[in-house]
C-alpha cells in the first residue's frame, strides 16, 4: 500500500515533465530519470512562480477596487454634504429667524475692510482647505501679524475654524459654513444682486 502511494506521488510529480518532454518531441527511449526529474522540478517551480504572480496581481486588483470604492463613497458623501448645506442655506433664506424682541440682546460685530478681505481670501480657497496668516499676508501685501489679528477675530465670531497644525508659527484656519455663507451674501450685496 505504501509502495502504491509512493508511486502515485512520484507519478503526479513527474507528470508535468512527461507532458513537456512529449510536447518537445523527446522519445521515451531517450528520456532518463534525471531528465524527467529536472524537467518536472522546473515545471513545478514555474507553476509556483506563476501562482505567486497571479496572487500578487489579484491582491493589487483587490486594493485598486477597494481604493476606487472608498474614493467613490467619499465623493458621494461630499456631494451629499454640499447638497445638505445648500438646502439649509436656501431654507434659511426662505424662512429667516425671527428677530429677537430685545435688539440690544444681540451684539453687532463690526468687521473692517481687512477682516472682510481676509474672510474673502480664506473663502476663495474653498471649503475644507486651510490657510494661515503668512499665506494671506502674501496675497494682500500686509504683515502676517496684522492678518493674524483678523483671523483670530473672525474665528472668535465663528466665521473661521481653527485647525490642527501651523505654518511658520501661525495657526491654520479654514472657512466655516457661517463664514462661507457670510462671504457669499456680502459679495452678492456688493454686486447688487
Amino acid at each position: 500500500m505504501l509502495q502504491d502511494l509512493a508511486l502515485s506521488i512520484y507519478g503526479s510529480f513527474v507528470m508535468p515533465g512527461d507532458i513537456v518532454l512529449t510536447m518537445l518531441g523527446v522519445a521515451d527511449s531517450d528520456r532518463s530519470v534525471s531528465m524527467l526529474f529536472i524537467t518536472s522540478l522546473t515545471v513545478w517551480f514555474l507553476l509556483a512562480v506563476a501562482g505567486l504572480m497571479a496572487l500578487k496581481l489579484g491582491q493589487d486588483a483587490a486594493r485598486f477596487v477597494s481604493a476606487m470604492f472608498r474614493t467613490v463613497m467619499y465623493r458621494m458623501s461630499l456631494a451629499i454634504g454640499n447638497f445638505k448645506t445648500k438646502a439649509i442655506l436656501k431654507l434659511r433664506e426662505i424662512f429667516p429667524k425671527r428677530a429677537a424682541r430685545n435688539a440690544d440682546a444681540t451684539p453687532m460685530v463690526e468687521f473692517d475692510d481687512i477682516d472682510l478681505a481676509v474672510l474673502r481670501a480664506a473663502a476663495a480657497r474653498g471649503p475644507g482647505f486651510t490657510t494661515s496668516a503668512p499665506e494671506i499676508a502674501e496675497q494682500l501685501t500686509l504683515r502676517p501679524a496684522q492678518i493674524q489679528r483678523s483671523l483670530e477675530k473672525l474665528s472668535h465670531n465663528k466665521m473661521l475654524e481653527n485647525t490642527i497644525g501651523s505654518t511658520d508659527g501661525f495657526d491654520n484656519y479654514r472657512v466655516s459654513q457661517m463664514g462661507s455663507a457670510f462671504a457669499l451674501n456680502w459679495s452678492r450685496q456688493r454686486a447688487g444682486i
